[in-house]
């Protein structure tokens, strides 16, 4: 993915990440593999430091609450000349559900340019910019079910691409410097309802470099 947001890229077959991030909301620890060629799988351990990790202060000392998921990407299409990289992705489907969205993502490449779209439901698509097209279809598709913390383990198939949806994407330079790429993006998460606390980020856009 870019810095929020995932793309529709996939890694080369059997590769293997491990990646960190500590925020002042969040720590961050995932390891991800590309199973196969068409299939990225991630497992990820949040650590949310505003919260305690019961409603119990006694219980909880200064242990702060801890999150569990698991997150799959699957290509659809693969890119060729005219036509994109395609992929659909499900984030923390086998978690308490606090990151829980589902994606459709869309990625060409141009020289050393990298564009990419993409679709969000659930945490990916709070801005609620665009009608979710299948509430036309069945009025269950228009409200997103919320409940999320203690349901751990819950696949939850009955949120799927219900609820607001929003468009997020980005373009992503290969600079001439070997290993060096800069990133623009555009988010789809309002972090409103995040349950770190309402972060009231100041834009949609974040920008950054990766080596």
């Amino acid at each position: 993915g870019l810095l929020q947001t995932p793309t529709a890229r996939m890694a080369p077959d059997g590769e293997f990440h491990i990646n960190f991030m500590d925020v002042d909301q969040y720590r961050f620890l995932s390891t991800s593999l590309q199973l196969f060629p068409w299939m990225e799988t991630t497992i990820r351990y949040t650590d949310v430091r505003t919260r305690l990790y019961s409603n119990s202060p006694t219980f909880s000392g200064d242990q702060t609450y801890k999150d569990k998921g698991i997150d799959v990407k699957f290509r659809l299409i693969r890119e060729s000349y005219y036509i994109p990289d395609v992929s659909i992705g499900f984030i923390d489907m086998g978690g308490t559900g606090l990151f829980r969205s589902e994606y459709l993502a869309t990625s060409k490449a141009y020289g050393p340019l990298d564009f990419h779209l993409g679709l969000g439901w659930g945490y990916l698509g709070s801005q609620d910019d665009i009608t979710n097209p299948f509430c036309k279809l069945k009025s269950s598709f228009c409200t997103r079910p919320t409940r999320t913390v203690g349901r751990g383990g819950s696949f939850d198939y009955d949120k799927y691409f219900k609820g607001p949806m929003a468009l997020f994407g980005g373009i992503e330079y290969r600079t001439p410097i070997e290993g060096l790429r800069l990133q623009l993006e555009y988010e789809g998460n309002n972090y409103r309802n995040d349950y770190a606390g309402n972060l009231k980020p100041s834009t949609r856009w974040n920008i950054g470099a990766a080596y």
